[in-house]
């Protein structure tokens, strides 16, 4: 196992410098979203919360203490010898937010999410285009067959 550099992950990739930060790909704010419903997770299933936009304001969205889903700008291919670890950015620990995120499996095309947690109760404010992680890619010892092939695969549209 070896984290892939910003220069192998261009080469790989073919993802431009300005998209790199030191460990990994940035990722950017494009979207937030609040939770509206209940979500339910079950053994052979799951129904995903109701959830709504948050507008920003000029360019910036003003978020008071709760939880977000985010989208990030960045569509990523996660090759089929690699997973992905997006890393959350010091500065939102600094500022009292925390980014949750999962595995980006082997073969996942699309604009991912995660879940921003605002813990400061004066809120943060973000700018769209803002970084808030990095994509860090791990090469596996082998390429797999077990790509992704779930409901995600290609997201960007589902919300």
């Amino acid at each position: 196992m070896c984290i892939l550099s910003p220069e192998d992950i261009a080469k790989v990739l073919g993802v431009p410098e300005h998209k790199l930060d030191c460990s990994g790909i940035k990722l950017t704010l494009a979207e937030v979203y609040a939770l509206g419903s209940r979500g339910e997770l079950r053994r052979d299933s799951r129904e995903i919360p109701i959830y709504n936009q948050v507008l920003p304001e000029k360019d910036s969205f003003h978020l008071g203490p709760g939880s977000y889903v985010i989208r990030y700008s960045e569509e990523v291919s996660i090759p089929n010898n690699c997973v992905g670890l997006a890393i959350p950015r010091s500065s939102l620990i600094r500022m009292g937010a925390f980014l949750a995120t999962a595995v980006w499996d082997p073969g996942y095309c699309g604009r991912g999410v995660g879940l921003l947690t605002v813990y400061n109760p004066h809120g943060v404010s973000i700018s769209i285009g803002t970084q808030v992680a990095q994509l860090v890619l791990i090469k596996m010892c082998s390429e797999t067959a077990k790509t992704y092939r779930g409901m995600y695969q290609g997201e960007g549209l589902w919300i």
